[in-house]
């Protein structure tokens, strides 16, 4: 009985240990790369331009503003300085504490600024990347490119400009999304 067992537990390690036959890949074979550059795709089509053009307008109208408001508590620092041993104390901490929340509020105006620009920038960007995401999936299957390739200088080193769609996908981009 032992020996039947023995028999059986080696045949069983032995067969284990024989050379399996090659096993197909369960991945298939890539055959077609391509790459996008994004970043241009962004920048280079005409909404994309357009939405460059919006936001430098948001900023530019903001900045109008934060300038103006500069200047003011730039005026009323002057004045307080000019007058400073004229007053007693009590007032001038009372300007000195007016001064010190339109700075703060200055301050606040500039973050608000920023972040609103940086909101308006990424609805802006996200929007055009996802119809630039849907024109380079059209592309690809059109021309049979199994994996594209976002281009930069940190993923892709070296591409051979063949491989690139970006131009292509840009001129789509501007037809499928003008304004009729």
């Amino acid at each position: 009985m032992r020996r039947v067992l023995f028999l059986t537990l080696a045949t069983v390690l032995f067969a284990g240990a024989a050379p399996a036959a090659p096993v197909q890949a369960a991945v298939p074979k890539i055959e077609k790369i391509a790459i996008v550059d994004v970043q241009r795709c962004l920048m280079e089509t005409k909404e994309g331009r357009a939405a460059k053009k919006d936001l430098e307008r948001t900023f530019s109208k903001g900045q109008v503003k934060l300038d103006a408001k500069a200047k003011k508590l730039e005026s009323k620092l002057r004045d307080l300085q000019a007058k400073a041993s004229m007053l007693s104390q009590a007032e001038l901490m009372k300007r000195q504490q007016e001064l010190m929340r339109s700075q703060s509020e200055l301050q606040q105006l500039g973050m608000q600024l920023q972040e609103e620009v940086a909101n308006k920038e990424a609805l802006l960007t996200e929007k055009i990347y996802n119809k630039v995401s849907a024109i380079v999936k059209q592309v690809a299957l059109e021309d049979g490119v199994q994996v594209v390739l976002v281009r930069s200088e940190l993923t892709v080193l070296y591409a051979s400009p063949k491989l690139d769609l970006t131009n292509r996908v840009i001129v789509r981009y501007d037809k499928q999304n003008s304004k009729k």
